[in-house]
Formats: structure tokens, sequence, C-alpha cells
């Protein structure tokens, strides 16, 4: 079999550092990106007002802390800075407390980039509770007066948690001390210099605010001040102090917190997923995390330039992962010397440098901030290594077709029929490229996502991100190259998200959007 190949190098390079460079603090150390894409994509708070929108409001995990009180600034801060221990909030909605005597296990280690500058602007309430949950409801009456407000911020690194618990789980035995209400922990606080101010850029002088040192208490200050007439500002750091780049802590001047991201302790991701999982799991067929899918007799789709592959296929009946292989999952299996390291660089034949550079910031590694995010940039062999270690192996292209249609629902998406929307799936939107793009609204994520992340996506047999996130690897192709299906968060055509959709590459290729999932042979029940 010979299936086209496309070549990632011939993504146009819009994708560069708008895209591929992304991910600012969250978890991304040394990645290049572009701050605006880290933004919460608007969420539909219709018929909520004030206050009460933050009750209808989802608890981001990436929120910007700039307009959130000094006294949890401070308090913030000041456990950073011990190093000793994880910082431990309660979060909910617009609200979040830090429980000084709470601790999660691990510390913070500061990385530094080259500074990244990012301009937008907020014009209606639902984008400010989006982009600033915290603090949202202060600043409401400031967009209502001036109509618009305009933020500026210049990144240049992140303390990023390292080592400790969080890799393996979340959950009450991570934490030490009074955890009462305690649902996240702190895994990267990103920093730098920022400006909030009205749209027609009039400001005040600010007054001062406690902070890191050369960040938020040394920075340009952080009081508010603002009349219809002389308008609004809200500032923090000194941008031009930003352009010193160190390795081990922020610029002098330049450590403002600006955002910070949080882990769930002991997260439900889907009661209904759960309870399937266990279900399927207690009447022994399929090892824990997988599905039992029922085989059958199909005709693969069409998919674009690539054609149909192939007459009527026969699946056998199967044990499928229910999401991507995670960055925890795959951490664990490279610990106990089963799988080799999780590479942090991209690779392919006659990848520039320049594109090495880009793209390789978004390889997830073993990065404890991404350790819900699928495994990425491993080469085939690595993820059918890792299949192997679980005492399964990676789905042939007949299998992973018959599963994302539903069986003989025979579903042109995974999730039906529905056209891609940012609410259904991790493809390429506005926050990938302004000109060209699969949906003209932000889907949240520059690059992967949490493995579950849309819900509304899912499959039959509760099957997370069958289509976008990351295309998956398959035993299916030929001696020097395999077949990738469903697609991935640089998909721009809808053709890759269909149930259909597939790509072949060579076994050697490392990139950012590939992933993949285990399949096993059922067990008689016991």
């Amino acid at each position: 079999m010979r299936v086209a190949r496309v070549a990632c190098s011939a993504r146009p390079l819009l994708f560069g550092l708008g895209l591929c460079a992304v991910a600012l603090a969250a978890a991304c150390g040394r990645s290049r990106g572009n701050l605006a894409s880290h933004l919460a994509p608007t969420q539909d708070l219709a018929g909520a007002t004030g206050q009460a929108r933050c009750g209808v409001a989802k608890s981001h995990d990436r929120p910007l802390i700039i307009e959130w009180p000094s006294a949890e600034r401070g308090a913030l801060e000041s456990q950073v800075l011990r190093g000793d221990h994880l910082v431990v909030v309660r979060y909910e909605g617009c609200e979040m407390e830090v429980l000084r005597r709470c601790h999660a296990r691990g510390r913070y280690a500061f990385s530094g980039v080259q500074q990244k500058v990012d301009n937008s602007s907020i014009r209606s309430a639902d984008e400010l509770y989006a982009k600033i949950p915290l603090g949202a409801a202060r600043l409401e009456a400031e967009l209502e007066r001036h109509g618009a407000l305009s933020l500026a911020m210049t990144y240049v690194g992140a303390y990023e948690a390292e080592g400790g618990g969080l890799i393996e789980a979340l959950d009450a035995d991570a934490l030490e001390g009074r955890c009462d209400g305690a649902t996240h922990v702190v895994t990267n606080l990103s920093v730098g210099a920022f400006k909030l101010t009205s749209a027609s850029g009039a400001g005040v002088k600010a007054g001062a605010e406690v902070g890191l040192p050369g960040g938020v208490g040394e920075g340009a200050g952080g009081g508010v001040s603002s009349t219809h007439a002389r308008g609004f500002r809200r500032s923090d750091g000194d941008p031009a102090a930003c352009s010193g780049y160190s390795d081990n802590r922020p610029p002098e001047g330049c450590g403002a917190l600006l955002r910070i991201e949080v882990e769930a302790i002991s997260p439900s991701e889907g009661t209904q997923r759960g309870e399937k999982d266990a279900e399927r799991s207690a009447k022994g067929r399929c090892p824990r995390g997988s599905v039992e899918v029922e085989g059958g007799i199909f005709t693969p789709s069409s998919s674009g330039e690539w054609g149909s592959w192939g007459g009527n296929q026969s699946v056998d009946g199967l044990c499928i992962g229910i999401h991507e292989v995670t960055v925890a999952e795959y951490s664990r299996c490279a610990r106990a010397g089963a799988c080799s390291q999780a590479p942090t660089t991209v690779d392919w034949a006659e990848i520039s440098d320049a594109e090495r550079e880009q793209r390789s910031g978004l390889c997830n590694g073993s990065k404890t901030g991404r350790r819900k995010h699928p495994v990425n940039c491993v080469s085939w062999h690595q993820a059918e290594s890792y299949c192997r270690a679980q005492g399964g192996r990676l789905p042939t292209e007949a299998e992973w077709e018959w599963a994302a249609r539903g069986g003989d629902q025979q579903r042109s998406y995974a999730w039906g029929e529905d056209d891609p929307d940012p609410e259904l799936v991790n493809a390429c939107g506005r926050e990938c490229s302004k000109n060209e793009n699969l949906f003209d609204r932000r889907d949240g994520h520059h690059g992967t996502a949490k493995v579950g992340s849309y819900r509304r996506g899912r499959g039959r047999w509760y099957l997370e991100d069958l289509a976008g996130n990351v295309w998956e690897w398959t035993q299916s192709g030929d001696a020097d190259e395999r077949v990738l299906r469903g697609g991935s968060f640089w998909s721009i055509d809808d053709e890759e998200l269909r149930v259909g959709g597939r790509e072949a590459v060579e076994l050697r290729d490392r990139r950012a959007d590939i992933g993949f999932r285990c399949v096993w042979e059922p067990t008689q029940a016991p």
C-alpha cells in the first residue's frame, strides 16, 4: 500500500511563531509563543449579569491574574519564592484563594525566554469574564464606561513546577497541611510586564504593589484610577526592563505575575465516562482506561485527495484506549525502563533549523504541567514500544476507523454529523491563523489540549479526541511509512477531521501534532 506523503514542512509558515512557537508560560519552558493565544475563548454567558457570570463561567486552567487582589498576589509570590513546595488554591468560577497552610510536594524552577510582546483588546463583558476571570467583576464598570480595554503584555519566562507527586496523580495524598476546600495546585506562573488601559490609551499614574524581586513590587505599579475623562490604567513591571535574558530569574523590573496554570485535584473528568470505564473493566475483558468495541464489517470512508484505501474491511472486537496516551502515562513507562524518554524536539527529513526551533516548543516531553496532555513528538517505534509494554499494540487503520465511525453507526465525524467548531474539537481556529483556519473562532489551545477537554466531541463508547488534538499512529503502511488518523490541532481542512481523514509519514518522523493510543485483544471474563 502506498499513501501520498504530506510533509509537515510543507505547512505554511503562517503557523510559525504565531502557532508553532506557542505556549507561553503554561508549562512550556523555553517555548516560543503568542500571549493572546492563551486568553480563554469567550464563553456563552448570555442571561448572566455582574458577579452572577462567575457562577456560569468555567474555572479556566490558565487564568490571567493581572486584576487579582494584592493580598492574594502577595501570598502567591511569597510561597513561590520559598521554593520548598507547590502552591495550593481554592478556585471556583471567578474566585481564587491561596491556601497558605496547604502545600503540594514539589518545587518551582524559573525558565526564561527571549521577550515576547502581545497586544489585545476586550470589547464585551463576555470577553472580559473569559479572558480575565479573576477580578472581572471589578473591571466590568470600567469596560462599560470606556467601551473597550486594551491589554499589552511582555512575557519573559515562567516558574514551572518540577518533580514531586504531580506527575503521578493530583489527589489528597499529594497534599500536606490544612487543605480543606483545596481544588487546584499551581503548576506554572508566567512573568513579565503588562499594561491594561482604556482603549483610548489615556492613563494615570499607578500605585505600587508587593511582588517578586524585580517584579510586581518594583514594576510600574498596580494601582487603579480612572474617570471617563482621564481613562483607566493598570500596569505592573517595566517593558523597557524586559529585554535582558536570564535563565534562572526574571530581569530586574520585569517579574510581574501575568498568568498561572493550575491542575485540578482529584478531577472528575466525566462521571459517565468513568462509570462506563469501571463497568467494562470490572468484567475483566479490557484493561483499565479502555473500552470494548464490538467488531463488524464496513466500507472505508473516502478522504479527499487520498481517496478510498480498500474494499470492505472486517474488524474483530477489540479494547481501545479511551483517550490518547498522556504525558504522565508515557513518563511512568520511561521511568520503569520499558520505554525511551519522550523527545523534546521534532524531526523529519529536510527539516530546517528554523522549523525545528519553532515547532519543538510544542513538544510536551515529560513536563509536569502537561501531564494530562497527549504525549507527542514520538516516532512510530516509540509509540509501538509503549503499547507493547502495556500488553497491547497500535491499532490497524481499519480498527481505528471502525471505532471513530461508531461501528455500524457510520458517523461522518467521531461525534456525529455536526460541522467542526471550537466546542467539538481542538483544530486550527483563530488561535493559530487569522487568514487560513478551519473555523473563525478560538478553540482555546495553541497546541495540544488535555485529553478529554472537548466533551461534546466525544465519540461512541465515550472515546475522546478521535478528531483533532494530535494525529494518531497506526500499524498500517508500508516498509518506510505508517498511516496517521484523526487530524490534529493544526488541521485547517475539514477532511482531516472526518473519520476517513488520513496521512502517511515516515516511521522516524517526530512531530508536535502526532501522538497515539493503544488497543488490546479482549480477554474472557473469569
